[in-house]
């Protein structure tokens, strides 16, 4: 009886036995199902991520700063835009010039911001996922992500000077051109024939000039106003030409080449724009050709930056 005890007794301890080698081998799978980097073990990568989230945090607020001055660069595209739909051309230039200081920063900044990020401990090893944790490189991924939204800022703000500097410039030849042909007329009516019909040699050489930006300008803008307006002003400045022409060769009597000059410089004038809603026309055609484009590129760069940014970790 007292062996049958003792062999029954001894089964029972080499189960408890067995159970115990089974429940300590299961721990040790359960171990190895979690390794370093997973929420399961935080303890093994927490002092690792400590430190790359300080990075982080600092690469996070630069980059909230670089989202502010694309915004600035927006305010900036868009005062320029409509300040050149209105001929405020000091306007345009202030603008321009505040948005090449904002763009110039933000090129220093961005390339400062890859240099951190790509120099951030630890991320760019080959067993990062065992350093440190899922989330830290996650949170990495969408700031470089972020500042990638950057990418085309510089392409854009180019377009929109290029532009804006066209823009600038034909106004200001199409100004020109309207004050010398203003004073011709004073001349020719002081009867001083020979330095009016100077004075509108040197209008037509601005015409010319305004035609040759003109064609820089056709294979982006609508230039059929343009040309609408450079043809009848060119007609206006020969028929008057012609005028002074006629009277320095007459004395007294009025010839009929005098009457015909009349005539053509009159029905020349008549079909003159009547004021300066076609500059206008011409200013919005400009900067519909690219600059509206630009603008757009600009608002989207921001957008995308301030999306990878509200999306990180």
């Amino acid at each position: 009886m007292r062996a049958l005890v003792r062999r029954v007794l001894a089964a029972v301890a080499w189960l408890a036995l067995v159970l115990a080698i089974g429940l300590g081998a299961a721990g040790i799978v359960s171990g190895v199902d979690h390794p370093p980097g997973t929420p399961a073990r935080p303890e093994l990568t927490w002092a690792r991520d400590r430190e790359v989230e300080a990075a982080l945090d600092a690469a996070s607020a630069r980059l909230a700063g670089l989202a502010d001055a694309v915004a600035a660069l927006g305010v900036q595209a868009r005062g320029a835009l409509a300040a050149l739909n209105g001929t405020e051309t000091s306007t345009v230039e202030a603008a321009i010039a505040e948005g090449d200081r904002l763009l110039d920063g933000m090129l220093a900044e961005t390339t400062a911001l890859h240099r951190e990020l790509a120099e951030v401990p630890y991320l760019a090893r080959t067993d990062t996922g065992l350093l440190v944790s899922d989330a830290v490189v996650a949170r990495h991924r969408a700031l470089v992500a972020a500042l990638d939204g950057t990418a085309g800022l510089q392409a854009a703000w180019v377009r929109l000077t290029t532009g804006s500097v066209a823009a600038i410039g034909l106004s200001t030849l199409l100004a020109q051109h309207d004050t010398q042909v203003t004073d011709a007329a004073a001349l020719g009516r002081a009867a001083r024939y020979e330095d009016a019909i100077a004075g509108i040699d040197a209008a037509d050489a601005t015409i010319q000039a305004a035609r040759a930006l003109r064609n820089r300008l056709a294979n982006t803008v609508d230039v059929a106003v343009l040309d609408e307006w450079l043809n009848r002003n060119a007609a206006y400045d020969a028929a008057l030409s012609d005028l002074y022409v006629a009277y320095s060769k007459v004395g007294t009597k009025v010839t009929d080449e005098l009457r015909d000059a009349r005539a053509a410089e009159e029905a020349a004038r008549k079909n003159l724009p009547p004021d300066t809603r076609g500059l206008v026309v011409i200013m919005a055609e400009i900067s519909r050709g690219g600059m509206s484009g630009a603008v757009i590129a600009i608002e989207e760069a921001r957008g995308r930056l301030s999306a990878a940014l509200a999306a990180a970790p």
